[in-house]
């Protein structure tokens, strides 16, 4: 304790000291700067390094630089969920910054292999600045007021002469929510002096976590997917601009260095991405960043751990558009200072570090502005000439039932700059029919060939076993959407689309006394039907289809369509109507009047196999030892999804809550040793008591383990044997034999169980990353979906695990007294991308409850 005293106060000088001192330690060699531009010390009111600033605070000093700046143009480009700003500074020259708009549209051609090449030695050369993705990853964000005030003030000959061939968009925080939440956690308890000391508060946030946005999504994940308002703005503020070069800061353990790339060579670089970009650029830019590091002396390592292979980062999406992405890893402070095994880290260390290689970066992107150049416009023009090599030469997707779901594909596909017409004719392929006005081509041959080739193709052939995250990342997979692969190279298309359609919902045959009917085959049904139940109004499902007359003609309806009886409802049906009409405008879908519940085919609408849909009352846990990503996750499918407001229940509240006034509960992966068989005991008393229980993934392994059902799991010790084989200890960090590396795999479902209410395909996609294995149920009904004998369709799985993963079940349900456990071997809400399996989870929110004893299967 007594060197943490003399350390804090040596610290606590380091951040008092002048303004000078500091020019000094972050910018020793500049030259003059303009006095008319403040220092974020002056602005902000205290050292850079000594407090953490918050995000607001951060717009307010780049708005201000935009303002009395003639370099400088400010972006809003956006909203987080909590309402906070997305922007992003733009930094040039005078000359450049009046002809911005400009600049954009020139170099927009090299992306345009029909355009001939724009004049290389007069086009600036594009930069983009991604600070701190990752909430809690502080010091870039603190870098980004650095490298802005010192690009604008700094009255030195090469930056003057950096900012006449490089326009640079410095993004300050690309997690603004959850870099508030770090910032705020650690202005609370920072100490005076600072507390090195790496069990002290500061340096240890509470859950969730700052890492991720509001619903904890990982961000650095989200690039492709899109999930979130963060990535889709900047994903179209990249496809605006086409950086040539795409920094991405993180931070990492303390007890390490610096990272920047290359990464470990070939067998974790992307195939569709030229090699050249991981050969010559990273390293072009690897040199940069080593020169600038060995100045300021300090430590750091390339070529291990971190891989490009996913087209899902900040570094790598960036290479799919033609550009180089980066990543670049500081050793976290945590805080203001904390000790590490070669001294102590101090905020103002890590800053710098983040400092020095964004200036590095716009010295390589002046120093390499042609060699960019000239590889984007190849890089383009090489995406036909790859597209010809590939079969499947045009994809076409959608479905007439579920339009919601073919918009909200289509809009994924527009908003990544992907050329899509409509289909100009009906199409029936692999049992497959796609209707003209409501399905789409998507030709192969085209400058995005790269993102198509990611959204809509399969890849099981790796170089290598070990990977830094998932190995399968196709967005047609996971959206469940209708599609298939045409190779005939010449296939027809229509008009080119520009925009998605508005789909236009309504309830036909105008007002019924009788009832009204919704197909549960579109994804915005799930909207539709709560805003429903939450407003009183009785619904029921189909357990069985049927055929109705719906004024001039029959219509069929399949397992799970809602029924909507006018007669026992508490409003009066002409404010049923109005209220139904509104629902069908704000969700896009159409309601059906009907007159009579005599169905020309299949059941009555009076039947018992027309169930009445209870209005779950769900609670989630949450709190310490809960997984932070998978409960953000299953809160956003129940918030974005299915509009419902679910109860976050913190696990420390489980002792004293009263679980009765929730039917429903949710219990994703986490560690949940604590509870204690007390409370273990709780639960199943609650559920047999006619209530539901809902486990992914970890949660379905201590729910079987707890004997809270009574079902199995695979033993999976047996699944990573290690070899007999001697093996050098050098390679021990290689050498982890049958792994799952976030695969896509073929399930069968039960599409007339409850849970599969809505899917017309039995075979339907899973994304797998863990070796939860659960064995068919004992009941020959409770096996909701089960791996097939070939499950594999897309990623990286050890032979051994593969064996293991066929014909387990993917989910079960189970009765326990009067109520239901419902478990999935995955997580069905994974990255808040895969809508066709959290349809599984919305359906068991649902109609889980209709799967107990007395319900329809028994």
């Amino acid at each position: 304790m007594k060197i943490f005293k003399k350390l804090s106060a040596l610290f606590l000088f380091l951040i008092t000291v002048s303004a000078q001192a500091q020019q000094n330690y972050f910018y020793p060699k500049a030259g003059g700067f303009d006095p008319a531009i403040p220092t974020p010390e002056q602005f902000l009111g205290y050292p850079i390094g000594s407090h953490f600033t918050r995000y607001d605070k951060v717009v307010e000093y780049f708005k201000e630089l935009a303002r009395i700046s003639n370099k400088a143009k400010l972006t809003v480009i956006g909203k987080t969920h909590e309402e906070r700003e997305l922007v992003i500074l733009t930094i040039s020259s005078p000359e450049n910054k009046l002809k911005l708009e400009e600049i954009r549209k020139t170099h927009l051609k090299l992306a345009d292999p029909a355009q001939s090449a724009p004049d290389y030695a007069n086009l600036p050369a594009i930069v983009y600045l991604g600070y701190g993705i990752h909430g809690n990853e502080t010091s870039s964000t603190e870098a980004s007021l650095l490298a802005a005030y010192y690009l604008i003030a700094s009255q030195d000959a090469d930056i003057q002469k950096y900012l006449k061939d490089v326009v640079v968009h410095v993004d300050p925080a690309q997690n603004p929510d959850g870099r508030d939440h770090a910032a705020n956690w650690t202005n609370t308890w920072k100490s005076f002096p600072a507390v090195p000391d790496a069990l002290d508060k500061e340096h240890n946030e509470a859950w969730p976590g700052a890492r991720g946005n509001h619903y904890s999504i990982n961000l650095n994940r989200d690039f492709l997917n899109l999930a979130a308002p963060e990535s889709q703005a900047r994903v179209a503020f990249l496809q605006q601009w086409l950086p040539n070069i795409f920094d991405d800061y993180h931070e990492m353990g303390t007890n390490s260095t610096y990272y920047f790339e290359p990464s470990k060579p070939i067998g974790t670089w992307n195939p569709l991405v030229p090699q050249s970009n991981y050969e010559k650029l990273n390293v072009i830019l690897a040199n940069h960043f080593s020169e600038a590091l060995d100045q300021i002396g300090s430590f750091y390592f390339t070529k291990e751990q971190f891989d490009n292979i996913a087209p899902i980062y900040g570094s790598t999406y960036p290479d799919i558009i033609g550009g180089v992405g980066t990543t670049l890893e500081q050793a976290s402070s945590r805080g203001l200072v904390q000790e590490s095994k070669t001294g102590n880290v101090t905020f103002a260390f890590t800053i710098r570090n983040q400092f020095v290689t964004s200036i590095a970066t716009i010295k390589a992107a002046y120093d390499e502005r042609v060699t960019l150049l000239k590889y984007q416009r190849d890089f383009y023009n090489s995406a036909i000439d790859l597209a010809k090599t590939n079969p499947d030469k045009t994809f076409v997707f959608g479905d007439k039932t579920d339009q919601s779901l073919t918009q909200k594909f289509l809009s994924l596909l527009l908003q990544h700059h992907i050329e899509v017409y409509e289909l100009p004719k009906n199409l029936s392929a692999n049992n497959k029919n796609f209707e003209a006005g409501f399905a789409y081509v998507v030709p192969s041959s085209q400058p995005q060939y790269r993102l198509i080739h990611s959204i809509f193709e399969e890849n099981t052939t790796f170089k290598d076993s070990l990977f830094m995250d998932i190995t399968a990342w196709s967005l047609v997979h996971a959206y469940g959407i209708q599609y298939v692969k045409i190779k005939e190279a010449a296939f027809s298309k229509g008009d080119l689309v520009k925009t998605t359609k508005e789909i236009k919902g309504e309830v036909l045959n105008g007002v019924s006394k009788y009832a009204y009917i919704l197909d549960w085959t579109e994804f915005s049904s799930y909207k539709a039907l709560y805003s429903l139940i939450s407003s009183g109004v009785i619904t029921k499902t189909a357990f069985k289809p049927f055929t109705a007359n719906t004024g001039n003609s029959e219509k069929e309806f399949g397992y799970g369509s809602i029924v909507i009886p006018v007669a026992p409802q508490t409003i009066k049906p002409d404010s049923l109507y109005k209220l139904i009409s509104k629902v069908s405008v704000d969700a896009g879908v159409k309601f059906y009047a009907v007159s009579t519940g005599f169905s020309t085919k299949g059941i009555d609408l009076g039947s018992e196999n027309v169930k009445v849909v209870r209005e779950p009352e769900v609670a989630l846990l949450t709190g310490q030892g809960v997984s932070s990503t998978e409960a953000g996750e299953a809160w956003f499918s129940l918030n974005q999804y299915l509009g419902f407001p679910v109860t976050k229940l913190d696990i420390s509240l489980l002792e004293r809550a009263d679980l009765d006034q929730y039917n429903t509960l949710v219990v994703v992966s986490g560690n949940y040793n604590s509870l204690g068989k007390n409370f273990e005991s709780k639960i199943k008393k609650w559920v047999s008591e006619g209530n539901l229980l809902i486990t992914s993934e970890g949660a379905t392994e201590w729910a079987i383990k707890q004997k809270l059902v009574d079902e199995n799991l695979l033993d999976t010790t047996a699944v990573d044997k290690p070899s007999k084989e001697r093996i050098d200890f050098a390679k021990s960090n290689e050498s982890r034999p049958g792994r799952l590396s976030g695969s896509i795999f073929n399930v069968d479902l039960d599409i007339t169980n409850p849970i599969g209410f809505g899917f017309k395909n039995r075979n339907i996609f899973v994304f797998r990353d863990a070796l939860t294995l659960l064995k068919p149920t004992k009941s020959q009904f409770g096996s909701v979906a089960s791996y097939t004998n070939d499950p594999l369709v897309s990623g990286y799985v050890s032979k051994q695990n593969l064996s293991k993963i066929k014909n387990t079940s993917a989910v079960d349900y189970s009765n326990v007294g009067a109520g239901t456990v419902v478990l999935f071997s995955d997580n069905p809400n994974f990255r808040a991308t895969w809508i066709g399996t959290s349809r599984l989870f919305l359906n068991a929110i649902l109609f889980g409850n209709h799967l107990s004893r007395g319900g329809y299967y028994f």
